[in-house]
Formats: structure tokens, sequence, C-alpha cells
């Protein structure tokens, strides 16, 4: 169909001209099992925002009572073309640090809250204009196991619970096993809000590969804060993850054992040790729970 562009009152064209719009990476997370070094399947959400933060309320209350969901309707981190990784991308209240929960609802996977530095959008900017090579703007996080996680069939390992001396849940345990004759680091585990934890061994030191009657004897130090301090946007336990604690990570670039999740934090004050023998080749779950003891 050919003709003239209308004029008048019946209305005009306008001219189609291209509309471009730069989205310019703040922060590429790239999240781990801490086991397998694979991508995690999880859930990045952010926790910075307007104060005070109220949870939303589910639809269906009885599906809710029974449901576990750390997200509690913040705001998630988009994913990444490949699996495990999450991008923020610079916007009108984008500004470091940022505050970030990686959880997973089936819980396989331990949750964390970290603070993660990352450069402003004029450093960016100014680096852009400088022509220099940018500044890494990723950051390598791994979880660990949680109490649905599935292992391999011939791993060794121990599936425990924590409590006080009243028999409720220590939340947020942290566990390293040592060999109780060497001393070598063999394992760690993240514990989760019942007190669970999933401790898998990795590969053992050479010395110590064929222990006897395929027993390997260790020893569980465990650690926990002594309080739930809460710290979360919700500020109640409304929140699941209100007393888990908030780790800082360094800047990009600078050492780090953090983000490895390897580092038990100086607020963990309340410690206990436990030796147990595990089996080669089996996961073993004791009849009896590990007692943490009051702070003193």
């Amino acid at each position: 169909m050919t003709g003239s562009p209308p004029s008048g009152d019946r209305g005009a064209f306008l001219a189609a001209a291209p509309v471009m719009r730069t989205h310019r990476l703040a922060l590429g997370v790239q999240v781990v099992d801490a086991l397998r070094g694979e991508p995690a399947d999880v859930a990045v959400a952010v926790e910075d925002g307007p104060l005070p933060y109220t949870v939303p309320m589910p639809a269906d209350l009885e599906a809710a009572a029974v449901s576990y969901d750390p997200g509690i309707g913040l705001p998630r981190l988009p994913r990444g073309r490949y699996p495990g990784r999450f991008r923020l991308v610079f916007g009108e209240h984008t500004a470091p640090p940022a505050r970030v929960r990686i959880y997973d609802t089936a819980r396989r996977y331990a949750p964390r809250r970290l603070e993660v530095p990352f450069a402003s959008l004029a450093t960016v900017l100014a680096e852009e204009a400088s022509g220099v090579r940018p500044s890494s703007r990723a950051r390598r996080i791994a979880v660990f196991p949680g109490s649905a996680y599935s292992p391999q069939s011939n791993a060794t390992g121990i599936r425990g619970r924590v409590v006080d001396t009243e028999g409720a849940p220590v939340r947020w345990v942290r566990v390293t096993a040592r060999h109780a004759v060497h001393g070598a680091v063999l394992g760690r585990a993240h514990g989760d809000d019942r007190g669970e934890f999933l401790l898998v061994l990795g590969v053992l030191p050479r010395k110590i590969a064929a222990p006897k009657a395929f027993l390997i004897h260790v020893l569980l130090d465990l650690a926990a804060r002594p309080a739930a301090l809460l710290g979360s946007p919700v500020g109640t336990l409304a929140d699941p993850l209100a007393d888990l604690f908030l780790e800082a990570l360094p800047s990009a670039g600078m050492p780090d054992d953090i983000s490895v999740g390897t580092t038990v934090p100086s607020t963990y004050s309340v410690r206990a040790t436990s030796a147990v023998s595990l089996r080669l080749g089996r996961l073993v779950s004791p009849d009896s729970p590990f007692t943490l003891p009051e702070p003193e």
C-alpha cells in the first residue's frame, strides 16, 4: 500500500530511532558447592532496601506453616547465562556494599548471609574513561551441604544435630573435623536453623588414607554464637535467617578465606569438642545429638 503520510488531524508519523540503554555490572556472584566445586542450585536475594521490611503474608497460611522460605519476598538477583551465577547491575539506588543471602528452600545447602563490597559507579566510569583493564567485579562463594543434600554413595561423613543444655537446637553451628592423632583438618560443615549439619570428609592425606579396620577417629570442633542476635532487615524471628551471622567479605583481590566458608567467625565463642569414629565409605548418624555448653 502506497500513498502520502496522513496530515492534519488525521495523525502524524513519528520518526523511528533506536534506543540504546547501557547496563553496567556492579557485582557478579558465582555460588559453588563447597564439596564438589560445581555450580550450586540456590537463590540469592538482596537485603538492601527501605526499612523496616515487612514479611509478606502468604495466601495459604496452612502451607506457610510447614514451608521454608528464607527469601521472605526480598528481591532476588537475576540469574546469569550459566548455572550458579547471578548479577547485580547499577541502578538508581545501587551502592556498595551489597548485603545478600544465599539459600535453598529445599535445604540441600545451608544458607549464608554476606556483605560484599564492590566498586562504586564513579570508580567504574573512571576506569572506562582511562582505558585501563577494569578490575574484577566477580566473587566466588561456597555453600555447604544442608540436611537434604545427597552426597556420593561412598562418602565418608556424619549427619548430626547440635543442641544446648536444655535440648533446644543450636542454630547456625559451625563444625570442623580434625584427625584425632595427626590434627589435620578433614572436613567442615555449616549447620542450619534446626541445629542439623552434614559433614563429608574430603580427600584423606596419604598418611591416613588407609586406616586400620577402615575406621577414622576424628575430633569434631563445634562452635556457635552465644546468643541469637537479630541482624536481618526484618529484625524479628519472622525471618528464618534473622540471627544468621552476616559475614563481611574483603575487597576483591585481597586474601579471602571467608568466601570459601572455612573461617569460623570470631563471634562464635561457644565451643566444644567431641570424639567420633567414622567408617570409610559410610555416613554415620549418632543416636544422640551433640551438646554445646552454656556460654560463660
